[in-house]
């Protein structure tokens, strides 16, 4: 079957779904494909930072709302982060005057929550099991082979993650290793938090640095346990991240805290692709965006709130492109800019701050003097808010990246002369 629209979306993830989202009023015909079935699984580490809440927030109150009532997350007020030689430090995950905490979530149940709310619109059309096998660039339309259909529109959206199809059929570069992360990830049943509210526990063994190994809490015992290391790491100290990984879970303080647990399922690989380089991301009648774009903070491997956030500037874009009739390489260009204008200088900021973890002796030394020093625990809080919340524009995000540099000058200048915790 011939199927005509306006707006083709591949890819029903978090990008390709809040790009549809916001064109839900547009007027504009939204064909939106996926080559899975809803819910369907996604290898992840099953976070929701507060950037994700508040992107949600901004796309609409109402979806904001209906996340509010989604009884598939749990609530989480605080992150156990233990040093390389295991000292423990507790940290808040967000303001104490943010109301809103984060959440741990099964991306199979937030990716199909998302997906139901685009059934209240009536020009948003959703093929699953849909799998495309052919996309060309035609003077005036896009022609996309997809199950026993051919779709045509104006535009196409590329928000089909790290390995997409539409940017490897349009000859779009990929990614080096250099912007790579390598990660793994399987589910335990039986382990418990360390303290109520506190949902997330981050490892930062020697081995694995300047990556790190995570449990985040699901709620009835089961846990995502997983490690993330960037794949130059992985590739110059040729490292077998799989056995790595089994070692350290046999290793305190791990073992400790997998003891009795039982394994749920086989270790699962995936690729995450940092920002941080910029690409092409967009070009004749088309836009790359989430993953797809390589839109994950490389520093905390969040990648969900920038998919959101992509997704509304494509969507806005997108509006234009029809308003001036324009779909051309050119004009497209102006997406590119945007999504980079947003979050360029965030990338290149945590790049520089994942550095910091290339020094073992340093974590010791910082995360020990916030378990010892409540001015360096406070600054260290800082620190961490200012990497979780969400960041509305270049001059608030060059507020927050100032205030960021002058905590960690505080970490390095203030433990001296200061009083420890009580006992």
């Amino acid at each position: 079957m011939h199927r005509k629209s306006d707006v083709i979306i591949v890819g029903a993830g978090p990008a390709g779904v809040s790009t549809a989202f916001c064109l839900g009023n547009s007027g504009l015909e939204v064909t939106l494909i996926d080559k899975a079935v809803f819910p369907r699984e996604k290898i992840c580490g099953d976070g929701l930072t507060l950037d994700v809440i508040n992107q949600l927030a901004l796309i609409s109150d109402e979806l904001a709302a209906s996340f509010r009532d989604f009884s598939g997350k749990l609530p989480c007020y605080s992150a156990e982060i233990f040093s390389p030689d295991h000292r423990q430090f507790s940290v808040a995950v967000r303001p104490q005057q943010e109301e809103r905490p984060m959440y741990t979530c099964r991306r199979s149940g937030f990716d199909y929550f998302l997906i139901q709310q685009l059934k209240q619109f009536g020009n948003v059309s959703i093929f699953e099991n849909c799998h495309p096998h052919s996309l060309g660039i035609q003077e005036e339309k896009v022609l996309l082979e997809a199950g026993e259909d051919t779709f045509e529109a104006k535009i196409i959206i590329g928000a089909d993650g790290v390995n997409s199809f539409v940017a490897r059929e349009l000859g779009v570069t990929r990614i080096t290793k250099e912007h790579q992360c390598v990660a793994l990830r399987t589910y335990y049943k039986g382990i418990q938090p360390l303290r109520e509210g506190s949902l997330i526990e981050m490892y930062l063994p020697e081995e694995i640095l300047p990556g790190y190994l995570w449990i985040f809490h699901l709620g009835d015992g089961s846990a995502n346990v997983g490690v993330g290391m960037p794949a130059t790491v992985i590739n110059s100290k040729k490292i077998n991240l799989k056995q790595c990984f089994e070692g350290l879970l046999m290793t305190e303080p791990l073992k400790s805290r997998l003891e009795g647990a039982l394994r749920q399922e086989a270790v699962q690989g995936y690729t995450i692709p940092f920002g941080g380089l910029r690409r092409e991301i967009s070009g004749n009648r088309f836009l790359l965006a989430g993953d797809a774009a390589s839109l994950v903070d490389p520093i905390t491997g969040e990648g969900v709130g920038n998919a959101i956030r992509s997704g509304r500037v494509a969507a806005m874009h997108i509006i234009k492109c029809f308003k001036a009739d324009d779909f051309s390489g050119m004009f497209n260009k102006a997406y590119e800019a945007e999504i980079y204008r947003r979050m360029m200088p965030e990338f290149r900021f945590h790049l520089k701050l994942r550095s910091l973890l290339n020094h073992p002796s340093l974590l010791n030394y910082i995360i020990g003097s916030a378990a010892d020093y409540p001015s360096v625990e406070r600054s260290l809080q800082r620190l961490i808010w200012n990497l979780n919340v969400n960041k509305l524009g270049p001059r608030i995000r060059l507020v927050f990246n100032l205030i960021t540099i002058f905590t960690l000058q505080r970490l390095f200048a203030s433990v001296f002369g200061l009083k420890r915790k009580r006992a």
